[in-house]
């Protein structure tokens, strides 16, 4: 469920790639190298560059960990709390 519509665009490294507990997907670690929201957007996340975060992707294969993206990702909450889903992926 969208909370309010947010999309942030975060500019980092993968550090770490953990299969998803149910098989499906997998949580990123992103090491922030910048993070903005994307044009007409709330960027709910604010995260500081050198910080790091945690995002689900549904499409873990379209990143490698130790390399740098630019993620498209939004915050989405649930009955367990909130989550932050890669949108789209692109290489740097």
């Amino acid at each position: 469920m969208r909370i309010k519509p947010n999309k942030t665009i975060l500019e980092g490294r993968v550090s770490r790639i953990d299969p998803a507990t149910d098989g499906w997907g997998a949580n990123l670690e992103i090491t922030v190298e910048n993070s903005h929201p994307a044009a007409g957007f709330q960027d709910f996340l604010q995260a500081q560059p050198g910080s790091v975060v945690t995002a689900f992707s549904a499409e873990p294969d379209a990143v490698e960990a130790g390399k740098s993206y630019t993620l498209t990702t939004c915050v989405l909450v649930g009955p367990k709390g909130e989550r932050l889903i890669v949108e789209d992926v692109q290489a740097k």
